[in-house]
């Protein structure tokens, strides 16, 4: 079974959100060591995160985000864009809804 960060698709995603990064920070007018200062670690880590390299924790993606505030510009891994599950959902509803009897009443 192949990992999902040795995909192609895992990897150009990576490499697509360091890059995204990488102008986030540049908009910001901020160098990589002072980026790693407000993240808590190297500069050796921001570059490797830039050069989307996928053995960086994800938590540390997740911490330059929110250094960046860009936490409403995420939209990786919402509900509202699950297309499989949305439709295994569908496949799973009912015909038909019964109302349940009074089970009370059940002498």
């Amino acid at each position: 079974m192949t990992q999902f960060s040795n995909s192609d698709s895992a990897r150009a995603f990576i490499r697509q959100t360091g890059r995204n990064l990488r102008i986030a920070r540049k908009r910001r007018l901020k160098t990589i060591a002072e980026v790693a200062e407000m993240v808590g670690v190297s500069a050796s880590t921001i570059k490797r995160i830039e050069a989307g390299d996928p053995s960086v924790k994800f938590g540390i993606y997740l911490a330059l985000i929110e250094v960046f505030q860009l936490e409403e510009a995420v939209h990786f891994a919402e509900p509202e864009s699950d297309v499989i599950g949305i439709a295994l959902e569908k496949q799973r509803l009912p015909e038909r809804i019964r109302a349940k009897k009074d089970q009370r009443l059940d002498f």
